[in-house]
């Protein structure tokens, strides 16, 4: 065993604690290659082809950004399940200012008024309405879906060609280089908020334990709606691309995000009671190892139902699994 002096007296180190830390901090990227190579080998190096690369890598940065930012809501104790339908109201709402006024700024500035005000929505309930949070978000997320489909009315769609004037159209070069700048511009906008500013701390002693932080004299509520703000300039940056990447939106766009950015933070490593051990990181990594994940289901044929399945299981032994090593060493919440 290894030593350390501490006011005189030896501390015995624990060195199997130590690495038992550096694994589960490892894990997710272990995951992430363990995925890989699973599916690249059960569907016979289909999931590696250029063209389902260059698929894999939209969803990826759109899963990514979203997740960053909800990283800040879960990461409060916070559990947002409608994220994908704020996604979907403001990317309609957007589609059509862009249809109506033939400019992509004011679809963008539409979709982020829309994003905070939604954020803002959010924020109020939950820091002064005392009703649970998650019951809330399943209900906002149904109310997202209907009030979308009542905006289109008879339309499925809308597509960006039907503007008044001609909207310019990107190629694969020209997204990726939006969709990196993007992603990795809002990795270190949020890595540095979370990490080296007293938000970052708040929300995490928020997760850890509310009335501690309380106690300690943080404005819950304050702290709160800044949360959800971060978390809606997410919203806002992942609708407006996959406005402009897709060309169309509809009552289906985005649908299944809120599933996808749960189990993103999940197998990125992030305990979704929050608190501590919240970090960004599975803004990038479980966003990754999610697309991959959908990617290979689809390709081995399976049906939406069969791949709804098989992410719930996914889903359910990464929380069982992860739950054993953080669940016991919460405070009192």
């Amino acid at each position: 065993m290894e030593k350390t002096i501490t006011n005189g007296k030896d501390k015995v180190k624990s060195p199997s604690r130590i690495n038992t830390r550096q694994i589960g901090n490892m894990a997710p990227y272990i995951g992430l290659i363990l995925v890989i190579i699973i599916f690249g080998v059960l569907t016979e190096g289909r999931l590696l082809t250029v063209a389902n690369l260059k698929a894999m890598s939209n969803d990826a940065v759109t899963t990514g950004i979203v997740t960053i930012g909800a990283v800040f809501v879960f990461g409060a104790g916070y559990f947002d399940i409608s994220l994908g339908g704020s996604i979907g109201f403001a990317a309609v709402l957007g589609g059509l200012a862009a249809i109506s006024t033939g400019s992509l700024l004011v679809a963008f500035v539409v979709i982020l008024v829309v994003s905070i005000v939604l954020a803002v929505l959010k924020g109020l309930v939950a820091a002064y309405i005392k009703v649970p949070y998650f019951i809330f978000t399943i209900v906002l997320a149904s109310v997202f879906s209907s009030t979308v489909l009542v905006i289109l009315g008879n339309e499925s769609s809308i597509f960006l060609k039907n503007a008044v004037k001609e909207i310019p159209s990107f190629n694969f070069t020209q997204m990726s280089i939006i969709n990196t700048v993007t992603l990795f511009g809002f990795f270190i906008f949020g890595l540095i908020l979370f990490n080296y500013t007293t938000l970052g701390i708040k929300v995490k002693m928020m997760g850890g334990n509310p009335r501690a932080a309380v106690q300690s004299g943080i404005d819950t509520k304050k702290t709160t709606m800044k949360l959800f703000l971060v978390s809606a300039l997410g919203v806002a940056l992942a609708a407006f691309i996959i406005l402009i990447r897709t060309r169309s939106v509809g009552g289906t766009t985005a649908g299944s995000m809120g599933n996808d950015v749960m189990v993103a933070l999940v197998v990125g490593g992030m305990p979704l009671s929050g608190g501590p051990r919240s970090k960004i990181s599975p803004g990038i990594v479980g966003a990754a190892t999610v697309t991959i994940l959908n990617s290979g289901l689809a390709i081995m044929g399976l049906t939406t139902g069969e791949i709804q399945i098989c992410r719930g299981l996914v889903f359910i032994a990464v929380v069982l699994v992860s739950s054993l090593s953080y669940r016991g060493k919460l405070l009192p919440r």
